[in-house]
């Protein structure tokens, strides 16, 4: 493998703030600043497969949080084919707020599929994404848009950095067990030098996350190991940022089906790449 990326190590999460936003918890509103007026500086990405019942609390507490960041920021929220009303709830918070954008997309294409379609849409110059279940704090954006202002070219989430891996809270032993083998195959076999590729809170400079996306194949849930795998063979920079995850109920993951099509992914990623179809450096 050629272009080994740089680990920026030290990076820690920004403070929680004293008022968590939460879904469900949304603070006292402010004037949101004009983005028309001012270039969005970061695009926050949110897929949704489902998701009527929480996505509104979510909605609530990212826009109030958007309030209080002081800096341009886009709220992308792209509708992965849902059939539970998930796009009617986004259409109506973009036709409310101007900073939020709908994407609908008229077949559930799969999770990096909904992501690819958001950063096609994003206009910020740094992009983030995470879940709709709103498991990671708000507060750790601070820590990766830092790190990225540091020099990284991507900054990914990792649950097991800190003194305890967050995964074992609201994972069954089944689920623990089926990331713990999966994570030895992906390095077996890639040898990516990542111990949590599948952390849902992943951030990027927007045209690294644009190369990225335009590069990969895999448009289900192991997207994530065939950018992992672009970014160190591109030598992109990568900065590990440790998370804590809350869980939440209703995740669309099944482990055993899931696991064995991510195990399929994986084994395609490498594929490809012996068979030399990536590109042996980041498209300029």
């Amino acid at each position: 493998m050629t272009g080994v990326g740089q680990f920026v190590n030290g990076v820690r999460p920004a403070p929680a703030p004293a008022n968590r936003f939460r879904a469900g918890r949304a603070p006292r509103r402010t004037p949101p600043i004009d983005t028309l007026a001012h270039p969005t500086e970061l695009s926050v990405i949110i897929p949704a497969y489902n998701e009527a019942e929480r996505l509104p609390g979510t909605l609530a507490a990212v826009r109030a949080w958007m309030d209080g960041v002081g800096y341009p920021v886009e709220l992308v929220v792209v509708d992965d084919g849902s059939r539970d009303g998930t796009g009617a709830i986004i259409e109506a918070a973009a036709a409310e707020d101007p900073r939020v954008r709908a994407v609908v997309q008229p077949e559930n294409g799969g999770k990096g599929a909904a992501i690819e379609a958001g950063v096609k849409a994003a206009r910020g110059g740094e992009v983030v994404f995470f879940d709709a279940d709103l498991s990671y704090d708000l507060g750790y954006v601070a820590a990766a848009r830092a790190a990225l202002a540091a020099g990284a070219d991507l900054a990914i989430g990792t649950r097991d950095a800190g003194p305890e891996d967050t995964r074992k809270r609201g994972y069954s032993l089944v689920r623990r067990a089926a990331s713990w083998a999966f994570n030895r195959y992906v390095e077996g076999l890639l040898r990516l030098g990542v111990s949590d590729t599948q952390c849902g809170f992943k951030a990027f400079r927007r045209e690294v996350a644009e190369a990225l996306f335009d590069a990969i194949a895999t448009r289900g849930f192991g997207f994530d190991v065939e950018l992992l795998y672009l970014a160190r063979r591109w030598g992109l920079e990568i900065a590990l940022v440790p998370v804590g995850m809350e869980p939440r109920g209703g995740s669309s993951v099944n482990v055993l089906r899931h696991s064995v099509t991510m195990a399929r992914d994986v084994l395609r990623i490498r594929r490809r790449a012996r068979r030399g179809e990536y590109p042996a450096t980041i498209p300029r």
